[in-house]
């Protein structure tokens, strides 16, 4: 491995990118690669630095030079970045993100009001001034375009009056509104919306938190929709940041123009804090604006596919909160997690090479590691893994490592500790024997108020203990369980658990001794591991209890011993200074249950702020992986956020469904795999290894995941156990779950670039997702990974499917897809489960592009264009959003520009004008403006609505004339006019057989 590892680094048109390194547990140590990279003849041209993750996420502070964040270009740019236990690095990055998003929170709506009070009122200085409109030249955003869309978001939102809460809901309890790509309100008391209503007497915005029949009661009074005023205000302070670092850009480049080579260069992220300052922001909320900026994560993407992933984007959380501090207005707490620790990793592997060094770090689990399937798609071919001949030799040599196993000189004896047949109180006279000490016991968890469960554990771990006892070989007993052991704790009592060690000794082995030690994290855990491998090298026997998150990753045991009476070697040819040669693992593990694989929900009582922040991240994380559907995770996500505010039941189905999820198993089983580490470091092997667990430990074991992987014997030996438990599963449908995100988050992108306001930049977007659209409605695998268009937007299918149904509400904001293709099942499946809803469809039929095609000279038109005559049968297919939005549109414009050409002359321009790009399709002639439909009868909008809006469009454009033109003729309607002829209605260019309707034509050339 260390040759590979070694080309990589040396390979200077490799470039940056990650290489995930994988080996077993034993197979070698960091320090002998970082040997090899840096041997010491190079020590004065290469400098080695050695630092935990956690001091990488920060600060380095130095005595004679400015401090300067570690994760920086200034430190990463052309290094090379060894991480050790890979996948536990991810818990590092995610707590240092976490405890910088709680540094960071703020009252919203009071930072887009400072923003736009500087933006509005202060003048900069000349300096600064000249530099903008500078900077300006050639960018499409302008500081008038923000001054814009400050002052409308400011007017329409009612930003002049403070904002207050009213009623006596807020008195009870908690509100929060939770955002990534919806939002999703979690509110106190039953109540299930939110009404914001302007009061001009009061000159307040006041909030009401409502039921479902008290909003419908006020539908038709004057409302603010809050969540859309904070959608506007996180897209232009999005916009403004993004103005600000150019700027600042352009300022710290004239800066540095000037300084002397030996003169340190100003950094732009204290150009962008000056610029802040220039309009008063306070220190809190220029933190909050440029810390995107200081921790430089923000991921490069191509304008026609930015990654819609939640790790790129993140979540927002907001509370309602009232105090009798500011008793006359309710602030609106902001938190967000701005950065995930799949976006950090990126930003290294794009400045770095990185190399990921874990025996767990493959295992496919979102609650236990990195999202690999999304780093491979975000690095594509600078995702790397260990080759096939390297693996292979890693194997070989594993293989001839353990031939004491296979041929029988070391054996794993493996105990199922519980009974869950037998009732505890038979179990402690099975463990004690049928006297005194079983009814002790007995009696002390009645006076405990032992529930069953917690019973049954005490009584795994005596049988566990027993075994200490009785197997004479056993020096060091390893007990790992969830919970740690304390004085006076009821869930697991350390007085309890030294008072039965001492019973069951007197029982079974009177004349030996041993002592129970417990390892715990904290400032005393290296010394009291120190006094722990003292007494092992002594001789003495111990029955050592930790926890899975203490020993986990990094953590060794090994103790050192002077004779090698009665062990084996298993590598006898090994340089005999090898401290495997002279050091031991422990002889005896047992596996407890593992039961807090996301946050625990029953402890949200005492949450604080990062738990829940830890909680959302877990549950977007699921979503992200396609094991949750979008309204299984808000389900989750309000028992998390609901239940942290004390006043929310916890829906038990969905949780229920957390716990199927393959990365709540995948989680077990990595915390397994790397337990079972602990017995695996050293040659020195007792002619048996003891191996104690429990039934549910093996039957949450992800057996898929370790299928053909190089494993240690004694997780063979778990692994066959598990199998003999585990009934044949069925494979949750991934496919479909992620057809949904991607339909959902698709549309989510694509509706935010619609509400906004058009740029060279969109406009260019929008033609190419039209393009791809017309040439490709279905596509092959290759399209699809070549493709990031079609990566991004469009679904799984089956081959075989001529198209699928789906249904969506709140304009796409949720979608589902029906999981076969039986229209009335879906129907009956979206009743059932309240959907609001109606099924539509997507296929080639749906489109009517064969009616189209009828037309003559239109498919050979279609042919040189390069766009598709029939969808064909590839994998992949647009997204709902994609088919009603672009295509169909996109449809109507093509054909009904080119039949209008051949009938009639008229020749249409397209818009490139951002002003009225999208307004109209086309304009023409005299101040003509052309719009077209692609409308079905059941489809088509509400004429009176459709007409206002489209003659407001006119007077935007200030056009003579407007056409609102529908591609296929409907039989209910006919061409009509407007009384002063500004706007004319044709129902149908086409009949339904494909011929032209020449009605329509000598109605539509009266108006030309």
């Amino acid at each position: 491995m260390q040759s590979e590892l070694l080309d990589y680094f040396q390979n200077d048109h490799a470039g940056p990118g990650l290489l995930l390194a994988e080996a077993p547990t034993g197979y070698g140590k960091t320090y002998q690669a970082v040997q090899a990279i840096y041997p010491a003849v190079f020590w004065s041209e290469y400098k080695v630095l050695l630092l935990s993750v956690k001091k990488l996420m920060a600060r380095n502070i130095t005595i004679v030079e400015p401090s300067f964040d570690c994760l920086s270009d200034r430190m990463l740019e052309g290094s090379i970045l060894c991480l050790d236990e890979f996948d536990a690095t991810r818990a590092d990055i995610l707590d240092s993100l976490i405890e910088q998003s709680m540094n960071l929170r703020a009252d919203y709506l009071q930072l887009f009001v400072q923003v736009y009070t500087g933006i509005r009122m202060h003048q900069a200085s000349q300096e600064l001034t000249v530099l903008r409109k500078k900077y300006e030249t050639g960018h499409t955003t302008t500081w008038q375009d923000l001054l814009d869309q400050a002052e409308a978001i400011y007017q329409d939102g009612a930003l002049q009056y403070s904002m207050k809460t009213v009623g006596d809901t807020p008195a009870q309890g908690r509100n929060f509104l939770f955002h990534d790509i919806s939002y999703l309100t979690v509110l106190d008391a039953g109540r299930t919306h939110i009404r914001a209503v302007r009061n001009d007497d009061q000159a307040q915005v006041q909030v009401y938190f409502d039921t479902a029949e008290e909003y419908q009661a006020h539908k038709d009074e004057p409302r603010l929709v809050l969540q859309t005023i904070l959608r506007h205000i996180h897209g232009f302070l999005l916009r403004f940041q993004r103005y600000v670092y150019g700027w600042a850009d352009a300022y710290a480049r004239q800066i540095n123009a000037g300084k002397c080579r030996e003169e340190d260069l100003y950094p732009v992220t204290a150009a962008a804090e000056s610029i802040f300052r220039e309009y008063r922001l306070t220190p809190e909320q220029i933190r909050l604006m440029t810390a995107e900026l200081k921790e430089g994560t923000g991921t490069p993407h191509t304008l026609t596919a930015p990654d819609l992933s939640f790790y790129e984007t993140g979540f927002r959380l907001f509370e309602f909160i009232d105090d009798d501090r500011h008793r006359t207005q309710t602030h609106l707490n902001y938190l967000q997690l701005q950065n995930t620790p799949e976006k950090v990793l990126l930003y290294l592997c794009r400045r770095a090479k990185v190399v990921g060094l874990s025996a767990t770090g493959g295992l496919p689990t979102v609650l236990g590691n990195y999202d690999l399937r999304y780093l491979r798609e975000q690095l594509g071919d600078r995702f790397k893994v260990l080759s096939t001949d390297t693996q292979e030799k890693i194997r070989r040599e594993m293989e001839n490592l353990w031939t004491p196993y296979r041929d029988g000189r070391v054996q794993v004896d493996l105990t199922v500790v519980d009974r869950q047949a037998l009732p505890w109180q038979q179990r402690l006279q099975e463990i004690f024997g049928a006297g005194a000490d079983a009814r002790l016991y007995e009696q002390r968890f009645i006076v405990m108020g032992l529930p069953e469960y917690q019973s049954q554990r005490y009584c795994n771990l005596f049988a566990a203990m027993k075994a200490f006892w009785l197997h004479r070989d056993i020096r060091a007993f390893l007990c790992l369980n969830q919970l740690l052991p304390s004085p006076g704790k009821r869930d697991l009592d350390e007085k309890l658990l030294r008072d039965a060690l001492e019973t069951l000794r007197v029982l079974f082995a009177p004349e030996n001794q041993g002592e129970l030690v417990v390892l715990r994290s904290g400032e005393h855990f290296d010394e009291a591991k120190g006094a722990l491998m003292q007494g092992l090298a002594a001789g003495e026997r111990r029955f050592i209890f930790s926890s899975y998150q203490t020993l986990g990753a990094g953590q060794n045991l090994q103790y050192p011993v002077d004779k090698r009476t009665d062990l084996l070697c298993l590598k006898e040819d090994a340089d005999p200074s090898d401290s495997r040669m002279t050091h031991k693992d422990v002889d005896a593990l047992y596996l407890g249950d593992i039961t807090h694989v996301t946050v625990n929900l029953q402890e949200a009582d005492h949450w604080q702020g990062t738990d829940l922040m830890r909680y959302c991240f877990q549950m977007e994380c699921l979503y992200q992986n396609d094991e949750i559907s979008r309204q299984t995770m808000q389900t989750l996500l309000k028992n998390g956020i609901g239940h942290f505010s004390g006043k929310r039941e916890i829906d038990a189905a969905a949780q229920a469904q957390l716990k199927r999820c393959p990365s709540f198993s995948g989680r077990i089983t990595r915390d397994v795999v790397q337990a079972v580490g602990r017995m695996g470091r050293t040659f020195l092997k007792r002619p048996v290894v003891y191996l104690f667990t429990t039934t549910q430990v093996l039957q949450n074991l992800d057996l898929d995941c370790l299928h053909q992987r190089l494993l240690a014997s004694e997780m063979e030996a778990l692994v066959r156990a598990g199998r003999a438990l585990q009934a044949a599963g069925h494979p949750a449908d991934r496919r479909h779950l992620e057809a949904e995100r991607i339909a959902t988050c698709g549309n989510a992108y694509l509706m935010r670039m619609l509400s906004a306001s058009w740029t060279a930049e969109s406009i260019a977007l929008w033609k190419q997702l039209r393009q791809t659209v017309l040439c490709h409605p279905r596509a092959d695998e290759t399209l699809h990974g070549t493709d990031p268009v079609i990566r991004s937007y469009y679904l799984p299918i089956s081959p075989a499917q001529p198209g699928y149904f789906y249904a969506q509400k709140g304009d796409f904001s949720e979608v589902r897809l029906a999981p076969s293709a039986n229209k009335a099942a879906f129907a009956a499946v979206l009743r059932k489960e309240h959907f609001s809803g109606e099924p539509s469809e997507v296929s080639l039929a749906e489109s009517r592009l064969p009616i189209l095609l009828r037309y003559p000279g239109l498919q050979e038109h279609f042919e040189e264009q390069g766009w598709a005559t029939d969808f064909g049968d590839g994998p992949y297919m647009m997204s709902p959003v994609l088919f009603q939005n672009i295509y169909k549109g996109a449809l109507g414009e093509v054909a009904g520009a080119y039949i209008l050409r051949k009938e009639l002359g008229l020749e249409l321009q397209e818009i490139d004008d951002p002003a009225s790009f999208e307004q109209f399709d086309f304009t023409g002639p005299d101040g003509l403006w052309f719009d077209f439909k692609h409308w079905k009868s059941g489809t088509r909008q509400y004429e009176d609505a459709v007409r206002r809006k489209t003659l407001d469009k006119l007077d935007g454009v200030g056009g003579r004339r407007a056409f609102l033109i529908n591609l296929i003729a409907e039989p209910t309607f006919q061409p009509s006019c407007t009384r002063d002829e500004r706007l004319v209605e044709i129902p149908g260019l086409l009949l339904p057989d494909g011929t032209v309707n020449r009605q329509a034509m000598q109605y539509l050339g009266r108006y030309l």
